[in-house]
Parts: C-alpha cells; sequence; structure tokens
C-alpha cells in the first residue's frame, strides 16, 4: 500500500510539472493592481473624492484644471498620503476531490491569504498663478505606487487522481509619477482648462515556481530549492499625456463640471524560462486606465455644501497587451478570450459644514461606490483542471463601498486639512497644506 501511494504521488508529481509553466502565466495576475484614481488632497478625500464639480483648489490643475479660474491669487499646495491595501490571494487548499489529511491536504475548498500592500509618499505638489485671464498650474502627482509579495503553497486537484499545482512566489512594483503643466481660462460663463501631463512609468514583476519537497511529494511542504520556470516583467519609460476639463456656473450656489483625463501608454518586456530550457521573450504595451467624470457642487447656505460626482474608470484598457502577453503563455494561450476586466462605474458623494468660529473650520464626510475591477476569468464548456484552478484565483474581487471624513483649519493664509477613505480593504489617510499668498 505504501508503495502504491509512492507511487501514485510520483504520477502526480509528473502531471504537476505537465502545466507546471502555464499555470505561472495565469497566478500572476490573481492579486490585480488597484487603480482608484481619487483626487490627490486631503480636502477632495473627505468629500468622498467628489471633486470634479467643485474644484476650487490647487488639485484642480489634475482633477478638472478648468476649477483654476477660482484662484486670485498665487497657491501652493503640498500632500503627503498614506495608503494601505489587502487583496486575497489563493494560497493552498483543495479546490476538488476529497481531502485526505495527509501532511499539507488538510483544508476542503480554497484557501485565501490577505497580500497588504501599503506606502507613505509625497503624493501631491503644485504651484499655481494667476497671470490676467489665465490661470497656470505647475504640478507632480503620484497616481499609483505598489509593492506586493505573494506566494501560494500549491493547491490540490483530483479528476480520478489527486494532482497540485505548484508552489510560487511572486513580487510586483509598479510606480507611475506625473509632471504636469495646465491652464485655465473663462469664455462667456464657461470655465475651460487644459494640461498636458509626462508619466513616469517603473514596472517590475519576478515569478518563481518549484516543486514539493522531493522525498515526500505530492503532501509535502514547497521546496524553493526545485525550481520549475521563471517570469518576470520590466518596463522604465515616459510617455505623455493630458486632461481636459469645463466648469460652469448655473446659479451663485451651483456649479456643473466635467473632465477627461487621458493617460499613457508605455512598453514593458516580459521574459519566461521553464524547466527544460524553454525561453519565450516579447515586448507589450502597459495601458494606464484613461477617466472621464462628471459632477455637480452646490452651497446650501454659506455654512453647508454638497457635492456628487460620477466617475467612469477604462479598467479594460488593460486587456489589451498587459493581460493578452500574460495570458498568451502556455496552457491557456487558446483561452485568452476568457479573461476579462469591468470598466468601472464610479459613484461619489461628499459634504462640508464651516463651523462659526474665527479660525473657520470645516468637517468633512462622504462615501463613494467601487465596483470590481478585477480580472476574471470564464471557465470552458470542458471545465477542466486548468479551468478550476485559473478561475479560483481569479475569484476575489467583489464590489466596495468607501466611507471618508476629515476636516481642516484656517490660519491666516495657510489652510491645513486631514482626510480619510476607508473600505473593507483599503485605507488611506492623508494631510495637506495650501499656503495662499
Amino acid at each position: 500500500m505504501l508503495r502504491a501511494g509512492r507511487l501514485l504521488a510520483a504520477a502526480a508529481a509528473i502531471g504537476v510539472l505537465s502545466f507546471a509553466e502555464p499555470a505561472a502565466a495565469q497566478s500572476s495576475l490573481q492579486v490585480p493592481i488597484q487603480f482608484d484614481f481619487l483626487s490627490p488632497g486631503a480636502r477632495s478625500l473627505a468629500l468622498g473624492s467628489a471633486f470634479v464639480g467643485l474644484a476650487d483648489d490647487a488639485t484642480a490643475a489634475w482633477v478638472n484644471p478648468a476649477g483654476l479660474l477660482e484662484l486670485s491669487r498665487p497657491e501652493i499646495s503640498v500632500e503627503v498620503r498614506y495608503r494601505r491595501h489587502d487583496q486575497p490571494s489563493l494560497t493552498g487548499g483543495r479546490l476538488s476531490g476529497q481531502v485526505t489529511g495527509i501532511l499539507q491536504d488538510t483544508v476542503s475548498g480554497p484557501e485565501f491569504a490577505n497580500i497588504r500592500d501599503s506606502a507613505t509618499s509625497l503624493a501631491f505638489a503644485s504651484f499655481v498663478y494667476p497671470w490676467k485671464g489665465l490661470r497656470v498650474a505647475a504640478y507632480r502627482h503620484e497616481p499609483i505606487r505598489v509593492n506586493e509579495e505573494f506566494s501560494s503553497r500549491g493547491v490540490f486537484q483530483s479528476r480520478g487522481f489527486d494532482t497540485r499545482d505548484t508552489a510560487f512566489t511572486a513580487q510586483r512594483t509598479l510606480e507611475i509619477a506625473t509632471y504636469g503643466v495646465s491652464v485655465a481660462h473663462a469664455y462667456r460663463n464657461v470655465w475651460l482648462g487644459a494640461g498636458l501631463t509626462w508619466n513616469r512609468f517603473s514596472l517590475g514583476f519576478e515569478f518563481e515556481r518549484f516543486l514539493h519537497e522531493p522525498l515526500v511529494g505530492l503532501y509535502g511542504a514547497p521546496d524553493p530549492k526545485q525550481s520549475v520556470s521563471h517570469y518576470s516583467q520590466t518596463g522604465d519609460a515616459s510617455a505623455l499625456g493630458a486632461v481636459l476639463g469645463f466648469l460652469m456656473p448655473v446659479a451663485k450656489t451651483v456649479k456643473v463640471g466635467a473632465s477627461y483625463r487621458r493617460m499613457s501608454s508605455v512598453e514593458f518586456s516580459s521574459f519566461s524560462g521553464g524547466l527544460l530550457g524553454t525561453q519565450e521573450r516579447s515586448t507589450a504595451d502597459f495601458n494606464v486606465p484613461d477617466v472621464v467624470a462628471a459632477g455637480l457642487s452646490a452651497r446650501i447656505k454659506e455654512a453647508f455644501l454638497i457635492t456628487t460626482e460620477y466617475k467612469h474608470v477604462f479598467h479594460s484598457q488593460l486587456r489589451s497587451d498587459y493581460v493578452d502577453v500574460i495570458v498568451t503563455q502556455g496552457e491557456t494561450k487558446d483561452r485568452a478570450s476568457r479573461f476579462t476586466i469591468d470598466d468601472a462605474n464610479e459613484v461619489h458623494f461628499g459634504a462640508q459644514y464651516l463651523l462659526p468660529i474665527k479660525t473657520r473650520p470645516a468637517l468633512r464626510a462622504g462615501a463613494w461606490f467601487d465596483p470590481d475591477h478585477s480580472v476574471h476569468y470564464a471557465p470552458t464548456p470542458a471545465n477542466d483542471l486548468t479551468d478550476e484552478l485559473v478561475a479560483a484565483s481569479f475569484s476575489s474581487g467583489r464590489d466596495l463601498w468607501h466611507y471618508t471624513f476629515g476636516a481642516n483649519v484656517t490660519l491666516g493664509r495657510v489652510v491645513l486639512s486631514v482626510g480619510a477613505d476607508r473600505s473593507a480593504r483599503s485605507l488611506l489617510f492623508s494631510t495637506s497644506a495650501i499656503v495662499r499668498f
């Protein structure tokens, strides 16, 4: 009996080897990159990032440059932001068949673990200068910074006999730094704004697959010394983008506005190598999603302000090239059409109340809906082992509600603000200062 068990384990290990390299392609996507594209500034963050229809401070240079016309004096704005994001990643468990209780085969169903990504950075800095009928702004913004590590012990599956996915470790970094210049000018009752951006892009990804302990086999712990494949992505490039916006007062206390932000498409390279010495190299484009937004703000009496915004983020642009270059590796090359990424239709709300105190402190709160925009996989009619594994890897996306709050105080020409954004999977905290001359 023991000998038969060892033979079965050896056969299963050979089966794992046969699809170890192709599986690396899908698993690199199971932790989706989160492009939230929240408006910069602690004030905007506290208002549920509903700022396109308000846009009345220096952060308008990025959000809606038409709003720069609200500023009548030179202004400097600086923001420091802390971001933490948790994303479930498939790390083990059994997707099909009966749990044996042998060594690591003890969990029925997929097993997930949270991958935590956190960073503190100078998220925004700008200078606005009024010049005759124009407003000119120069700024630096950091739309995204990702540094995450994730791994898997290998999930168990069964189609008559047990198999197991190979284990892996992975690390991904992504940084985008945007440098921009925006201008605004009024044409009758309509404020118009436009800007050019130079986006600096850096991408790194390392993915290593390996077998389990050779003397134990299928049910043993991962053995990092038994490497079977390696996959990597690298990118270091720059590209131009643009932002357009308009803002129109429709009454003394009401404004409506809209903006369109065209991001960049930059090239990156991929490399994959397998146990048998096969190597693949390719280049593709990483398309940072574009954003279109429309909003309204209304001041109800002097002390109370409400603002709303609808935002459409074209996450599906990542489907072209970035996802394709990964899913067309190995066994899923004929299943590329089964992978999808939905665009996001976000809805944002915010409110502000000014306290009747000399320093004019403001209390703010808001909320916004963040629909699932992760990669999804639709199994083929065969619903084979690959379908089962890949579908489980991409099953952790979900819709989220974010709740925000914050406050500010005005000290002469300096405005100090704090803001926070909380969801079931993320936490953002921001502090910013605006100096008016």
